[in-house]
């Protein structure tokens, strides 16, 4: 369906893809004009229209473009994940994901606003992008870690639920705060790191056997 897209010169073709990601991020897919996005990648509508077919296509293909390039980093991320301990783990990936968001803010904000209000007409199409790699990437954020240290006495499935929930509560905190000061992350993230520590630390003694 694209492949007239695919064929274009790379920095072409990522001029259109950064401008696409940004207006889509700022205005959202029903507000987005795109008159606004031929004129600041310099393209014609009739070329836009002729690589994409239409408006809905194209932000789909942003939204699995995005997708593509974060899910390329969370794989890079477990080929260096080693731990079995869930706690060192998720740590890890959650500072991960802070020092990505630091490095591709517009793109983390299109992707995460796209996810969470999807407009109506696209909704079914981006709930199966969202929950085939949610799925997909929590099964192996999880692989192999060692339950052996947890209680006895609770719910596994349950507890890493839980701790999926409050690592992204945690990640989630520092994302809306550093929005538009991204820069500002790497000089603060020696306390972050210690915010990261303390709340896990909490979270660890509420599931794991005490030695």
């Amino acid at each position: 369906m694209y492949s007239s897209f695919e064929k274009l010169p790379k920095d072409k073709k990522e001029k259109i893809v950064k401008v696409c990601i940004e207006e889509f991020g700022i205005h959202g897919y029903k507000k987005t004009s795109t008159n606004k996005i031929v004129e600041k990648a310099g393209i014609s509508k009739g070329l836009l229209f002729h690589y994409f077919g239409n408006k809905k296509n194209l932000y789909l293909y942003m939204i699995n473009y995005a997708v593509q390039y974060f899910s390329k980093l969370f794989k890079n991320f477990i080929e260096e994940a080693h731990e079995d301990d869930i706690f060192i783990r998720l740590k890890k990936w959650g500072l991960f994901k802070i020092k990505v968001f630091s490095q591709k803010p517009k793109m983390y904000k299109f992707l995460t606003k796209a996810f969470l209000s999807p407009p109506k007409d696209l909704e079914n199409e981006i709930q199966q992008i969202y929950h085939k790699i949610y799925s997909n990437n929590i099964d192996i954020l999880v692989k192999d870690i060692n339950v052996e240290k947890f209680r006895n006495n609770i719910n596994i499935d349950k507890a890493i639920e839980l701790l999926l929930i409050s690592l992204d509560g945690i990640t989630n905190k520092y994302l809306k705060e550093y929005f538009g000061n991204e820069d500002k992350i790497l000089y603060d993230m020696e306390s972050i790191i210690k915010d990261f520590d303390e709340c896990l630390e909490i979270l660890k003694w509420g599931f794991y056997e005490k030695k």
